[in-house]
């Protein structure tokens, strides 16, 4: 749908251009309507592209993380956590919204979801997290090909 504001823009001579009403080119169009709208179209076009937490893919790509994560920390001797079928729901609403936070801001470090307390993560955790953030990359790189 095409915005107009009804804003006047003096063109000279005592000339006006008034958004949305008809004038020799057409219908008139303001600079900020015509940004507004060009803004709102570039939002549809990302939220095409976006990764919902929900979404099966996401899902799929959260169980081998957490999988993966799971057989790294038993290698560490780690044992608590649990495969990704005994996880509690919010425990994998939070894994799965992890996943799409990777892959809709592909730059985000792999701690980043540690925040302030990754200053106090062992090198086993921080192994962990760049393992979780390396298998999600690789998933959607190789769903990614053609």
């Amino acid at each position: 749908m095409t915005t107009y504001c009804g804003s006047r823009r003096t063109t000279g001579h005592g000339e006006a251009d008034i958004c949305g009403e008809m004038g020799p080119g057409g219908v008139h169009q303001c600079a900020a309507c015509e940004l507004k709208e060009h803004t709102a179209e570039e939002q549809k076009d990302a939220d095409k592209y976006a990764n919902y937490a929900q979404d099966a893919l996401v899902k799929a790509i959260a169980r081998v993380a957490h999988e993966s994560v799971a057989a790294h920390n038993s290698a560490y001797g780690d044992y608590t956590t649990p495969p990704w079928e005994r996880l509690p729901k919010k425990d994998k609403d939070h894994t799965c919204a992890k996943v799409a936070a990777f892959l809709n801001n592909p730059d985000l470090h792999p701690t980043a979801h540690h925040g302030t307390s990754v200053a106090v993560l062992t090198a086993s955790q921080r192994a962990a997290a760049y393992v979780f953030h390396g298998v999600v990359h690789a998933i959607a790189r190789e769903q990614s090909r053609d």
